[in-house]
């Protein structure tokens, strides 16, 4: 509650400055992902992957370990320097057995959840480049990078968003000034003429990039900023990306084309007797999300235990039910076959159509959406060593589809990606695998579509085909929205201040308002909308100010909020 006086003589000011504050609101965070990498053995499968076959697992001269034969990185690793002493790590050899003596062979470590921005995501790693006077040409990246879609002005290629933390090798050698590198791409090419990027060294007095040092990317819809030990190092708010992404950590070594980083000095080795290995180690990794308010599921019967899916029938524009085709169906779980389920008494069951060529079968429930908003699918789904997807062909995705009023798809937005893949080496087992994949809904959406499928290879047509069933449960579906997007519309600007303004005293919330419970739009809702502009803190913005002692409220209005004729 505000103290009782007139507060519309200030509205002006009050969009330059921040004074008053409702001691119950706070900087709001919620973790979302998070791996010490304590465990023993290689780093958590259900968790991380490694790019396998030809899906763009060569950059510069390296090719990515990942293709069969080749293991996860390991994890729990003792290191003394590390805050908790254990670490996972990440190697690049400089023999490769692919090509030896003309590739390198690197790791790129990709998380199986993409994280969807919402009003904020703030990423944050302690790592460091393990000291090596050969480590000239190498780099070292802590980086964002979203599933790759058609770019729609150029045939045959395609866009990314990205954010990018990079050690650069030659920083740390020969006396180097230990600049730290950061870029930022937002619908950008792959092709010279199409790429757009913002790349920026900054020099950090006293930094030393191969000891360990805390890293963190804020991610609003407003500016992307970089912190290096808590310090901001970098702030960018044009080409702001917009897409989900997925978390990266890889080492490698680039070509002359990136050339603050290519040192001719660092060749591939010809004979497994001459391999040098070079290691980035990391500490932890922690995600949170900020600013954003997240729906309760919208889904219908997420566990599967109340509703018989309707079998292959067009699902049209009907929400609020499982549809399923080929062979998809809900099971008890631990009989015939089937694993016991995560939660409840069943679960959903895919396995390939056995049409004789390539196809899928699926398991999928919409409900109705709105251009530009975000959305979060999480499930869990696992294979059965009796009639595992391992060592197949097939593969399991998990996916927000998007349909027009008529039911059409109109697009996925890249949210689509393999959750289980028989084609890994690295795929689970007989585990629960927890994946989460996140949209945004493009021009002319009507409802947003959550689908399980199952995708079956048969190359070439006409021949058997492999099998193998995936399993599905606790399946849910949340909306993101930005706090203090006032008006809905996606973004949070002067619009919204001007929606606060409008209805200050109201005696009824803002959408997407602090939520306070007050029941009122209050000076609360304009710091949180203020926080989310300034990208500061809603703590910070209250410094200073003092509650009055009767009711706890705050009363102090600084004199900058005063019209200059009225001074004292």
């Amino acid at each position: 509650m505000l103290t009782r006086f007139r507060i519309s003589r200030y509205l002006p000011c009050l969009a330059a400055s921040a004074a008053l504050f409702a001691p119950h609101l706070q900087a709001n965070g919620q973790e979302i992902f998070r791996d010490d990498f304590d465990g023993s053995g290689i780093v958590d499968p259900t968790v991380w992957r490694l790019p396998f076959g030809s899906e763009g697992n060569f950059v510069g001269r390296t090719q990515f370990r990942g293709d069969a034969g080749v293991d996860m990185p390991p994890q729990g690793v003792d290191e003394a320097l590390a805050s908790d002493g254990k670490v996972a790590e990440i190697y690049l050899d400089t023999f490769s057995p692919i090509d030896p003596g003309n590739q390198f062979l690197g790791t790129d470590l990709i998380s199986k959840r993409d994280f969807a921005r919402g009003g904020g995501v703030t990423f944050e790693s302690r790592m460091r480049l393990v000291p090596n006077a050969n480590n000239g040409g190498l780099v070292n990246g802590f980086f964002t990078f979203d599933v790759t879609r058609p770019d729609p002005n150029i045939e045959g290629e395609s866009l990314r968003d990205e954010i990018d933390f990079e050690i650069i090798g030659n920083q740390t050698v020969g006396g180097a000034t230990q600049d730290i590198f950061t870029n930022v791409f937002n619908d950008s090419g792959f092709v010279p003429a199409n790429n757009v990027d913002r790349p920026e060294f900054t020099d950090i007095p006293g930094i030393d990039l191969t000891q360990f040092n805390d890293y963190r990317i804020e991610w609003t819809p407003n500016h992307v900023k970089w912190y290096v030990n808590d310090s901001l190092i970098r702030t960018e708010t044009e080409d702001v990306p917009d897409d989900p992404q997925k978390l990266h950590f890889n080492l490698w070594a680039p070509a002359e084309d990136f050339s603050a980083a290519f040192n001719a000095g660092l060749q591939p080795a010809a004979v497994e007797g001459a391999n040098e290995r070079f290691t980035s180690q990391v500490d932890h990794v922690v995600v949170n999300r900020i600013n954003t308010n997240v729906s309760e599921n919208l889904l219908t019967d997420g566990s599967f235990e109340t509703t018989v899916p309707v079998l292959n029938q067009p699902i049209g524009t009907v929400t609020d039910t499982w549809y399923s085709f080929n062979q998809a169906s809900v099971v008890f779980g631990g009989q015939d076959g089937a694993p016991a389920a995560d939660d409840g008494l069943f679960l959903g069951k895919t396995f390939g159509p056995f049409f004789f060529n390539s196809d899928a079968s699926g398991i999928q429930q919409q409900v109705p959406a709105s251009p530009g908003e975000e959305f979060e699918v999480s499930v869990k789904a696992i294979t059965p060593s009796g009639d595992s997807i391992a060592g197949a062909d097939n593969f399991v995705n998990v996916n927000i589809a998007f349909a027009d009023a008529s039911g059409n798809i109109i697009g996925t937005d890249g949210s689509d990606f393999p959750l289980i893949d028989g084609r890994d080496p690295n795929a689970a087992v007989d585990e629960y695998v927890s994946g989460t994949a996140s949209a945004k809904a493009p021009e002319g959406t009507a409802f947003a579509r959550v689908q399980l499928l199952f995708v079956q290879i048969i190359d070439p047509p006409g021949s058997g085909g492999d099998g193998g069933s995936v399993f599905f449960d606790s399946v849910e579906l949340v909306r993101l929205t930005p706090q203090g997007d006032f008006n809905g519309d996606g973004l949070i600007d002067a619009a919204d201040y001007t929606v606060w303004r409008d209805n200050l005293g109201a005696s009824e919330d803002l959408l997407n308002s602090a939520g306070d419970g007050s029941g009122t739009v209050d000076i609360g809702d304009y710091l949180l909308w203020k926080s989310v502009i300034t990208g500061t803190p809603v703590a910070t913005l209250s410094a200073g100010l003092v509650p009055e002692p009767s009711t706890g409220a705050v009363v102090l209005l600084t004199l900058t909020l005063l019209p200059a004729g009225r001074r004292r």
